[in-house]
């Protein structure tokens, strides 16, 4: 469907617009409903028939559903967004010994794919795409309807708003290697107007996780300041401080970061001279190759930029960076900083 009819459809769609206020909370609430009211829904989504207890927002999960006799369901909801390992652990830690069955319900595919997944400690995690769930969910919708008009009709327009959701993923939420990794502004206007930019932009950089990840690049972190997204990737120097790099938007960083305790860690004008300082002794790792294939970039600043409390960086601008460009650049700039921990 063309981007353009697409946000039009999801401007005028009345669940889409109630989503808006709360977003994964929307989406959570409402499954859970559905689970504790609907015994049919209740069997779609665990594959157990009877009685079921949920809990919303307990324990810092998104969704609880257990059962007696029964190992609990415990359903992580990022809908644009997702969680990094760090967080998937604590989620499964709070379950320790209950053998719980972990999910992980997303637009988007997390780095590790469509299998099932052991995080760093240990936890078996699954995905489950929001396709699939309205696949689970749709024959249960006419049972519904016939034990409640309303909540039937609720039902069957908010797996409505899951097919949109999955159309717009498809469209502009996963870039191919050859695409600009930014839209452009005209695409990004149509979707700032449904409050969709910046769900898209999360989308298209979680991808470039995803794409590292593929490559076996492990702890790429997705993340927004100012309303921009953004990838980065640090490791640990043998001077006392983490460096790495930060794809922000087309501005590609190598950055320094001093830990707790660095008389460059502070606010000050002097805090931010000593981490300069400090940048300037290890001047040889804030160098940039060539880019293949990419455009004129923007000539790095000779001066360090900084933010506070740690962060010292160069940068260079790429206009129109595409997916594969990206994934070279920050797999070649990471193979650098191990080369440079090994001979530091």
């Amino acid at each position: 469907m063309e981007l353009a009819k697409l946000v039009e459809a999801l401007e005028a769609d009345l669940v889409f617009t109630m989503s808006l206020g709360s977003k994964e909370l929307f989406h959570s609430n409402l499954l859970g409903w559905f689970v504790a009211n609907h015994p049919v829904v209740a069997e779609a989504v665990t594959g157990w028939a009877g009685p079921v207890q949920v809990e919303r927002e307990k324990l810092n999960t998104d969704l609880l559903i257990r059962a007696d006799g029964r190992p609990p369901v415990v359903i992580e909801n990022k809908v644009f967004a997702l969680p990094d390992s760090v967080q998937l652990d604590r989620i499964a830690e709070k379950f320790e010994g209950q053998n719980p069955c972990l999910e992980l319900l997303s637009l988007t595919p997390p780095v590790w794919g469509e299998q099932a997944w052991a995080s760093p400690g240990g936890h078996r995690w699954t995905w489950m795409s929001y396709e699939q769930l309205a696949d689970r969910l749709r024959p249960a919708v006419a049972e519904v309807a016939a034990a409640d008009e309303y909540a039937g009709a609720t039902l069957n327009r908010w797996l409505d708003l899951i097919d949109r959701l999955g159309d717009l993923t498809r469209l502009v939420g996963q870039p191919g290697l050859d695409e600009p990794l930014q839209l452009p502004r005209s695409q990004r206007d149509l979707l700032h107007k449904a409050r969709l930019d910046v769900p898209v932009q999360k989308m298209r950089y979680q991808q470039l996780a995803v794409e590292l990840g593929s490559r076996g690049l492990v702890g790429a972190h997705t993340d927004l300041t100012n309303g921009t997204a953004l990838v980065d990737w640090y490791a640990d120097s043998p001077h006392g401080f983490e460096w790495g790099w930060q794809l922000q938007g087309e501005d590609f960083r190598l950055a320094i970061v001093v830990p707790e305790g660095h008389p460059g860690r502070g606010n000050s004008a002097s805090h931010r001279a000593v981490r300069e300082e400090e940048a300037r002794r290890h001047f040889d790792f804030f160098t940039f190759g060539p880019i293949d294939g990419a455009g004129p970039v923007k000539p790095v600043r000779v001066e360090f930029g900084s933010y506070n409390p740690g962060f010292t960086y160069r940068y260079i601008s790429i206009p129109g960076i595409e997916m594969g460009q990206a994934v070279e650049l920050c797999m070649e700039h990471t193979r650098r900083i191990k080369s440079l921990s090994l001979t530091a």
